[in-house]
């Protein structure tokens, strides 16, 4: 890749990687209260959280760097986890300045009040983590979020548990400070539906197919229906694989080429200004219809974007590559043309 010097982008449709957190810790006292224990696992990443099942019972989608969210049925308290690319050489100490920096982003209207009860401390597998509180606004309500931040295999996990300021905080530590990395990862398991590492992309479920990408993207959290997310730690360029069934009864070809318009209306999201510019039949994969379709766009209605798909019929399923760059698109297609779609 080419050393570039316009301005770093936050990409991927999972946009701002880095906020919240994760950690380590068995309060087997505050876990006592709880007569319905929830528990999520990441077999990604290799980690678990607990939480009061009672009282967390709705579900939200993940969005941007969050990979699971849960609330009670009045919104708070809650519970947000997240696991994103950090800014190179940020030390864990300093995560706090990140996280609260980011709440005007966010949370437009937002104000934060201040920090307190940092402590920075090990897990039980040595895993150096930060705990610490932040009492702050959002509109009329007045919050706190107790925050568990760590820095593990390049990524910056963070669990964040948020109630009313008359609450309290004890009860949010209580959440995020079970945070353990107690899950084995089962990278077998994991390719089956498809994993990334050191440059090689390999799904063995039906559709399977392998794929080789620079080795300096680093991962991003999966949003609703990909299977892989990477893009450079300065955002652009970044690529996107999603499988989405296709109707065997219907024309194949016409549903590939409408991938396009649905595509252009999930950036709806995170961007402006969204034009496709081109939809057409490609042969590059020889027995497996195929769409190449560019979209241009502006994320958050300011910095150019070039998303570069194509869309590959393969056993019932369409299998999408998307790319997305401020430079030239061709570095993309380098990368789709590593495909293997007969491993």
């Amino acid at each position: 890749m080419k050393n570039r010097h316009k301005r770093n982008v936050v990409l991927a449709l999972g946009i701002l990687s880095g906020l919240l957190l994760i950690m380590n810790c068995s309060l087997s006292s505050e876990k006592a209260r709880w007569s319905k224990v929830g528990r999520y696992e990441n077999k990604r990443i290799g980690f678990s959280v607990e939480y009061d099942a009672e009282k967390l019972t709705r579900e939200l989608p993940p969005i941007g760097p969050f990979i699971f969210r849960k609330q009670s049925s009045e919104e708070y308290p809650s519970l947000a986890i997240s696991a994103g690319n950090p800014p190179q050489g940020i030390a864990l100490k300093n995560t706090p300045g990140l996280i609260t920096g980011s709440f005007p982003r966010l949370i437009p209207g937002s104000r934060v009040h201040g920090v307190f009860n940092q402590k920075i401390y090990k897990l039980a597998d040595k895993t150096e983590v930060n705990y610490f509180e932040v009492k702050w606004n959002s509109g009329s309500k007045e919050l706190s979020t107790a925050f568990m931040a760590t820095l593990k295999n390049s990524l910056l996990i963070t669990v964040s548990a948020t109630d009313k300021v008359e609450n309290p905080v004890e009860d949010l530590a209580a959440i995020v400070k079970t945070l353990k990395f107690d899950i084995k990862v089962d990278e077998m398991a994991l390719r089956a539906e498809g994993f990334g590492k050191d440059g090689r992309f390999i799904r063995t479920n039906s559709p399977a197919f392998n794929l080789r990408y620079p080795k300096n993207f680093q991962d991003r959290p999966l949003q609703s229906g990909q299977i892989f997310n990477a893009g450079i730690p300065q955002g652009s360029p970044s690529i996107i694989i999603a499988i989405i069934p296709l109707n065997p009864d219907e024309d194949i070809k016409g549903q590939l080429n409408s991938q396009a318009a649905g595509y252009a209306n999930i950036l709806k999201s995170v961007g402006s200004d969204i034009k496709i510019i081109s939809n057409e039949v490609i042969d590059n994969y020889k027995e497996f219809p195929a769409n190449q379709f560019e979209i241009v766009w502006k994320f958050r209605g300011q910095i150019p974007i070039t998303t570069m798909v194509h869309a590959i019929a393969k056993e019932n399923n369409a299998i999408l590559l998307a790319g997305h760059t401020v430079y030239d698109s061709s570095e993309l297609l380098d990368i789709f043309k590593t495909i293997n779609l007969n491993p």
